[in-house]
């Protein structure tokens, strides 16, 4: 306990000097590195089969939240709730591909406002009203997908002109990947594939999915995929610290949603919502420290925000992280909120997760689970998928295609914490207590974020909810390489 306290007392002895610093000196740069699919399989959050030594870096000479989770686990929903401080549903981006809105202002807005160049770079998956609040925008994503020429080295140069355009400014960088995104070894434009480096033998199968050759493959395509990602990280840092941008630059690194594969990505176990969180600012946080706090990524936008001196506007949900810098006691949130909606299947799930207890709530629960489209690329759901035709599904795996669920899902994450053990269908008086009391708290959550009941937007699938594969000519080949 003592060395505990005399811990806290330097990080936030520490943490005042800073800030006091801070004011004498120009607004620190931010570098935001977002990440495309990526779960929580990093050296530095406890993968052993896979090395990324540049993202492990930033953790150990930063601040890591261990329970950092998504608003959504789908792509632009998340994005645009993360850079907006709101929730998907609220500004009307809650379903995949649906642009913003022209008189919703995202973060980039307001740090203009402030003086700060701004960029976005790569994937932006915002829409175009979301685009030209930035400075800077270079949307390769067209150009990644059709022809693979937007390289790590196109993106470097992209760094290098919007560093040149920046002039003195302190400057925002939203620096968006596409890995480690499908396709993998079924990618139609070879130059996106990344180098087989990851040995089938040394991937983690959670136990919803099925541990054979196929299911092995694709995680370990997967993993080749995170360590392109950590090398292109460490390119990035590399030429920001030959041109002596980092003294003074925050970092935070993340994902958008979980990764791509069975019951992950699309949906709302901490599988699809949890996501790395890492900020890094040399001699301001401290270094190689963990939060242990339930937080949400609706706080980024207001702590950025804090970072660069700006006070938060009233219409953002969330709150700023910046006490968490000074005092890794700052008490976490009690209640963190997710949605899912329509990704190729319509949904319309919302939840609910404490430490203690996560609940979700399917509009749609008479229907299968709403597999997303990607899933037809994978070979660990190809084999789902053969071993439900067999009947050769254990407990666990059957979990993926259980139909009708129920409407209201409640797990003990602490004795559970693969969310396969659904206390509702056990009942009695406790599991009513509980799941009685959530939902008065989910209800007002609801009615403060002006959410809409699902009978008012309904969407068609565009895949079939039980297998994930598109209404199409298309032929589906499943390719061992």
């Amino acid at each position: 306990m003592i060395n505990k306290l005399s811990r806290s007392t330097c990080i936030g002895l520490m943490a005042v000097t800073c800030v006091m610093a801070q004011k004498k000196n120009d607004k620190p740069n931010i570098l935001v590195f977002i990440a495309d699919d990526l779960g929580m399989d990093l050296g530095c959050y406890g993968n052993k089969g896979i090395k990324t030594p540049n993202i492990d870096r930033l953790a150990r000479e930063g601040l890591m939240f261990t329970r950092m989770f998504l608003t959504s686990p789908q792509s632009s929903p998340s994005r645009t709730s993360m850079l907006s401080g709101q929730f998907a549903h609220t500004i009307g981006t809650e379903d995949l591909h649906v642009g913003l809105n022209d008189t919703t202002k995202l973060l980039p807005y307001y740090l203009r406002q402030a003086g700060y160049y701004t960029g976005i770079i790569l994937k932006t998956h915002i829409g175009i009203n979301g685009e030209k609040q930035f400075d800077y925008c270079d949307n390769g994503a067209g150009e990644y997908y059709s022809k693979g020429t937007y390289t790590i080295e196109k993106m470097i140069k992209s760094c290098h002109s919007f560093l040149e355009k920046k002039g003195d400014r302190p400057f925002f960088l939203w620096c968006a990947f596409i890995d480690p995104h499908r396709p993998y070894v079924n990618d139609p434009v070879p130059a996106n594939r990344a180098p087989r480096i990851t040995d089938p033998k040394d991937v983690t199968v959670s136990p919803f999915m099925i541990d054979n050759k196929e299911t092995r493959l694709d995680l370990a395509h997967y993993y080749d995929e995170i360590l392109r990602l950590d090398s292109h990280i460490g390119m990035i840092m590399a030429e920001l610290e030959k041109k002596k941008l980092l003294e003074n630059t925050l970092i935070v690194v993340l994902s958008d949603n979980g990764c791509p594969m069975p019951r992950c990505k699309g949906f709302l176990y901490d599988s699809g919502i949890q996501t790395p969180f890492i900020m890094w600012w040399k001699n301001k946080i401290p270094a190689g420290v963990k939060y242990e706090g339930l937080s949400s990524t609706i706080h980024l936008a207001p702590t950025l925000l804090e970072v660069a001196g700006i006070a938060k506007p009233p219409h953002m949900y969330g709150k700023s992280l910046v006490p968490v810098f000074s005092n890794l006691n700052t008490p976490g949130d009690e209640y963190i909120f997710s949605e899912r909606n329509w990704h190729g299947t319509d949904e319309h799930n919302r939840c609910l997760r404490t430490k203690k207890y996560k609940m979700i709530v399917n509009e749609y629960y008479y229907l299968p689970p709403g597999n997303i489209g990607d899933m037809a690329e994978s070979g660990a759901w190809y084999s789902l998928l053969r071993a439900f035709k067999n009947g050769h599904l254990n407990e666990a795996q059957k979990q993926c295609f259980k139909c009708p669920r129920t409407m209201i899902e409640l797990y003990d994450l602490e004795n559970d914490p693969y969310e396969l053990n659904n206390l509702t269908e056990w009942g009695g008086p406790e599991i009513h207590d509980i799941t009685q009391t959530l939902l008065k708290v989910m209800d007002q959550w609801k009615e403060d974020t002006k959410d809409f009941p699902s009978y008012l937007r309904k969407r068609s699938d565009k895949c079939d909810r039980m297998t994930g594969y598109y209404f199409t000519n298309k032929v589906y080949e499943y390719n061992e390489e």
